[in-house]
């Protein structure tokens, strides 16, 4: 059973009354395991006169009493209010509680908030800080193609116009208007070749006011795409046509229906120049381009020579996941050390950011009986700093003593020889009969069995073959996609997520290799899309197809779960339309 509250939000009230219902309402709610307590903002960088929204989140707490951080020199324009977030899965609570002010730069400069304070159970817990980077208003307040003719505009807006490989980058569609809007339609999207792109779903950006050439507009972020650089080059995106709907005043708007005239606007051109990393890179430098942190674990402090270790390092930041990889080890004396092994490969969304979580594992077998200070090095790119980064763990002492070594002798040092048998004296020869060996019966023997022999292969070979013919009719091609779709419908009522998309994967993808005798090594959707071609399968299901593909990656390496109801009958009506083609 899963029962889930979202959004209950208590707006605006007193501050003591937000305490209060804070207090009873996760009292009550939430289990009290894995409680986290953090701060964030919706922005990180903002202009003079700008607002942004700083929030305190605690998860799976009860809060007996919460002491947000010293927000100055920035000014309270809302706050506080509350929003809440529970799910009941199986009878296990957790819930989370987000506390949230309405800040407004007034001066330039960086400034450090945090860290918050809350009281739960008998703990207190202390938050991160956070750093607001407060640029000068002038720099905000020229935007292109904004001017007083027009009401309303919507900006393709890149958080880094020039980036480096594996560096993650947020694009954000902004509208900025002065009128009433109705809704909003984006009438074609740009492709971002070049980038890994990640639409970002769940975001929660608060609406600004923003002066613009001596005007107040309102600015609202529409959408957020997340986008890692793949190869250098110089990129530009857009522009994106919009269509509005904008309410006519005194129009024949009733209770149910509300008249709007339909306009059209045009983003500018995003701009993104995709460059090389520095050449002097470290030895421990391993892909990542970002802001990292790094932890490690010996399994032990003491081992013999008998025994191996085990070290756990595991990397936290927002680079590119598919190229942040394990990092070299120094070589030490008398310690062999083997190709480490990734066990842990997460990703999960923070803010408008996508973090990655990897976890790897070195085996180190040591030879020589003495103490070893092991410390990990990770090295990365950081775009902040504009250089290389290295980030050290430990030390990790550990004490090798000798082992016990046994060797097993084939015949041991100090065995009795005498106890062998004697040596045969008698050297008189003694007439035998003919030999078995190349005599007529033995040619006779020898050729039965080869003909034996070969007739058993013969035989054994034929019903290979004929089990082979009866295991591939009753592994068709739609027989192992039903077999995969029904594992994943078992997956769906599950919630297990992760194998859900593992499933429809395999199901849509093994029965288009199936089908169309596609070999392992051609295995790709650039690959599968041509043999359907080739085979006359229609364009838009193959199309569907492909879309399949794409969701299912979005899920394994980036965490984006979306419709699993939809896209399991999307995945079954495609393999039922090819079947029946």
């Amino acid at each position: 059973m899963i029962v889930k509250f979202r959004d209950i939000t208590i707006s605006w009230l007193p501050k003591a009354g937000v305490i209060v219902a804070f207090v009873l309402f996760l009292s009550t709610f939430v289990s009290a395991q894995n409680v986290k307590f953090y701060i964030n903002t919706d922005r990180d960088k903002v202009a003079v006169g700008e607002t942004f929204m700083l929030e305190a989140v605690l998860e799976n707490g009860d809060a007996k009493s919460i002491q947000m951080p010293d927000v100055s020199p920035f000014r309270i324009v809302q706050g506080p209010s509350t929003s809440t977030s529970i799910t009941i899965v199986n009878g296990k609570r957790s819930a989370t509680m987000s506390y949230q002010y309405m800040l407004l730069a007034e001066s330039k400069g960086k400034f450090k908030l945090g860290p918050a304070i809350v009281k739960s159970g008998n703990k207190e817990l202390k938050s991160n800080t956070i750093t607001i980077n407060v640029v000068d208003a002038d720099r905000s307040q020229s935007i292109s193609g904004l001017d007083n003719s027009k009401q309303t505009l919507v900006r393709l807006e890149v958080s880094e116009e020039k980036a480096y490989i594996g560096q993650q980058l947020v694009v954000s569609y902004v509208l900025y208007t002065r009128q009433n809007l109705e809704s909003y339609n984006f009438l074609n999207e740009p492709k971002y070749e070049g980038f890994f792109a990640v639409p970002l779903n769940d975001f929660r950006e608060q609406p600004q006011r923003k002066t613009i050439n001596g005007k107040e507009y309102h600015r609202q972020v529409l959408r957020k795409v997340l986008l890692f650089p793949q190869k250098v080059g110089k990129y530009s995106f857009g522009p994106v046509n919009v269509s509005l709907d904008v309410p006519v005043d005194n129009g024949r708007s009733s209770f149910f229906f509300r008249d709007v005239k339909k306009e059209q606007t045009q983003t500018n051109v995003l701009r993104i120049n995709v460059e090389s990393l520095p050449d002097n890179a470290p030895e421990s430098f391993s892909g990542g381009v970002g802001e990292f942190t790094m932890q490690t674990f010996m399994s032990k402090n003491t081992a013999t020579t008998d025994e191996s270790l085990v070290l756990t390092m595991t990397i936290e930041g927002d680079g590119d996941a598919k190229i942040v990889q394990a990092p070299k080890l120094k070589k030490y004396d008398g310690i062999e050390s083997y190709e480490p092994s990734v066990i842990k490969d997460e990703t999960y969304t923070k803010g408008d950011r996508l973090r990655v979580v990897k976890t790897f594992e070195y085996i180190l077998v040591p030879t020589k009986d003495t103490t070893y200070s092991f410390t990990p090095e990770f090295s990365y790119y950081s775009p902040t700093s504009g250089k290389y980064e290295t980030i050290t763990s430990g030390p990790h002492q550990v004490t090798i003593v000798k082992g016990s070594g046994k060797v097993i002798n084939p015949v041991p040092n100090d065995a009795d020889l005498s106890a062998l048998s004697p040596m045969e004296t008698d050297l008189n020869l003694v007439k035998v009969g003919s030999p078995f060996f190349g005599s007529g019966l033995y040619f006779s023997l020898f050729g039965i069995i080869i003909l034996a022999t070969g007739f058993g292969i013969f035989y054994k070979k034929k019903k290979i073959e004929k089990l082979d013919q009866l295991h591939l009719a009753s592994q068709s091609s739609i027989n192992i996609a039903k077999i995969n779709l029904e594992k994943a419908a078992v997956y769906k009522i599950e919630n297990n997520k992760s194998a859900f998309f593992e499933e429809i994967s395999h199901a849509t993808t093994g029965y288009i290799q199936k089908k169309y005798n596609i070999p392992n090594m051609e295995l790709g959707l650039s690959a599968d899309k041509e043999h359907l071609r080739k085979h006359g399968v229609h364009a838009n299901l193959i199309d569907q197809y492909a879309s399949i593909q794409q969701r299912c990656e979005m899920a394994r390496f980036a965490g984006q779960y979306g419709d699993m109801d939809g896209l399991y009958e999307q995945a079954s009506a495609l393999i039922t339309e090819i079947e029946n083609l």
